[in-house]
């Protein structure tokens, strides 16, 4: 049965059943004061009495049952015209239309809903957008060093080239690319998984920072780039470690890559209220208000010298909140730039 018959059926038979009790109600309290008169031959006179009242109650009922039948259809059909183009628009979002419009604009529940299911398919259209930017720039992420390896082997296989140590290395080092975007893509995909958990104990957060820097020194000191740390040694948490390593080298490097060489990255952390602050500073180029804005979002470079594939600030930001803390950054363009992590003591 269709909802808006459903309707109808509910509205008639609620005002039919009331307009019986009402004729049931009239008809006996009639025939009551009638018998309260003391009338000549009053059997006959109730009798027709009664008679009439029927009549007109079964004529009253008759018409006014195909009014309620009318007037319900009616009703049902505008009260249930909004919900039915709601369900039209929801079901082309599922077939994947986008930029739709809804006319119902009465400001109630029904016309909330509405305004919802438009923000609805606006996100969408983002989510396909950048799906598809995405799509484009891993393809293009993954085609640069695949044809960087092919133009190599087959300069040797031609024997155009010689495979020297050297050759041999930049082959290496594509091949290395191509490990790093497929780990970070892996990465990306079990933090979205619901069921991704991360795994704490308790570890000196001072100490994390340290073994990421010194991960990072042979770049550090190639790049001649001065690491200052002012760390509390006495910060405790519950954190999963690997992660905060994920978390400090994404920034760092971050950090490195936009520093001029002899620059300066000074890392501090400090405890505020219930919680512990990293902040990672650079005297580097900066960032525009735009990149500041959008650096977390999946895929966006910006227009800096980084080279990187736009993956590793979104899993930073992930990873972050997955500790249940936050993460910020601030910048100004040919200043520097401060990322600022704040996550409390147990995840």
């Amino acid at each position: 049965m269709k909802f808006n018959v459903k309707i109808a059926s509910i509205l008639a038979a609620f005002t039919f059943s009331m307009l019986l009790i009402i004729t049931a109600i009239l008809l006996f309290k009639g025939h009551e004061h009638l018998m309260m008169l003391h009338i000549t031959d009053s059997e006959e006179v109730i009798h027709h009495f009664d008679m009439a009242l029927r009549e007109t109650a079964i004529w009253t009922i008759a018409l006014l049952l195909v009014v309620i039948l009318i007037s319900s259809l009616l009703i049902a059909r505008v009260l249930t015209r909004p919900i039915q183009e709601m369900n039209h628009f929801a079901l082309r979002l599922v077939r994947g239309d986008r930029h739709l419009n809804i006319s119902y604009k009465i400001d109630d529940p029904i016309g909330q809903l509405g305004q919802s299911l438009l923000k609805l398919d606006n996100t969408l259209s983002t989510y396909e957008l950048r799906r598809k930017e995405m799509t484009q720039d891993l393809a293009h992420e993954i085609r640069n060093p695949l044809a960087s390896i092919k133009s190599y082997l087959s300069a040797f296989e031609d024997g155009v080239w010689t495979a020297t140590p050297e050759r041999l290395q930049a082959c290496v080092e594509e091949i290395d690319r191509l490990i790093i975007l497929v780990g970070e893509l892996d990465t990306l995909n079990d933090i979205n998984n619901p069921t991704f958990k991360v795994m704490t104990k308790k570890e000196t957060i001072a100490n994390l920072i340290e073994k990421s820097v010194i991960s990072l020194a042979s770049e550090l000191l190639a790049k001649e780039i001065e690491v200052e740390l002012d760390l509390d040694r006495t910060i405790y948490a519950q954190v999963d470690a690997l992660r905060i390593n994920q978390i400090l080298h994404n920034v760092i490097k971050n950090a490195m890559h936009h520093v001029q060489k002899e620059g300066v990255i000074v890392i501090r952390l400090y405890k505020q209220g219930d919680n512990y602050i990293i902040l990672v500073h650079d005297n580097g180029i900066g960032m525009d208000e735009e990149t500041s804005k959008k650096v977390f979002e999946r895929n966006y470079r910006g227009e800096s010298r980084y080279t990187g594939n736009g993956i590793g600030m979104t899993i930073t930001k992930k990873l972050v909140e997955a500790h249940g803390g936050t993460i910020s950054v601030s910048s100004e363009k040919n200043v520097g730039t401060t990322f600022s992590i704040e996550m409390p003591f147990s995840t």
